[in-house]
């Protein structure tokens, strides 16, 4: 996420290689971890703390 006033934010464009390999490591590495999302919304106002 790139934030400057972390009240919004934009989602940086990732390599889809990049993230397969993520998701692969996090699903074999992290116990109970089945599945893993990547957020592409923007987040508005007052949403960022969510994340």
């Amino acid at each position: 996420m790139n934030t400057v006033d972390v009240m919004t934010a934009e989602v940086p464009e990732l390599d889809w290689a990049l993230l397969k390999r993520i998701t692969a490591r996090i699903t074999a590495e992290v116990p109970g971890i089945c599945r893993v999302c990547y957020d592409l919304t923007p987040k508005p106002v007052g949403t960022v703390e969510w994340e």
